[in-house]
């Protein structure tokens, strides 16, 4: 089943997933698919930020307060980069 995604939805980290910090950057690994996968610093930050139960909408407003940028830009490479953790098993609904 497929996971909706809306900005109420609340996300954690998957089981599935491993994770190690290189020089700042995370680099994780799909435990049931053995995929390995490597964050920028912004998807390293987001990363840093499902460590705790967090809904999309709050993730996407921590990260504007953070980032310079257009708000209605980081709302929606946010909710990109979050469906792309959810279909490769690295994250779920929390």
């Amino acid at each position: 089943m497929t996971l909706t995604l809306s900005p109420e939805t609340r996300l954690s980290v998957s089981p599935d997933a491993i994770m190690s910090d290189v020089d700042g950057e995370i680099v994780l690994i799909c435990v049931t698919s053995g995929r390995y996968f490597g964050l920028d610093g912004v998807g390293s930050e987001i990363w840093r930020r499902l460590q705790s139960p967090i809904s999309i909408a709050d993730l996407t407003a921590a990260l504007q307060a953070h980032f310079k940028g257009d708000g209605a830009t980081i709302e929606r490479e946010t909710m990109d980069f979050v469906a792309k953790l959810v279909d490769r098993n690295l994250v779920t609904s929390a």
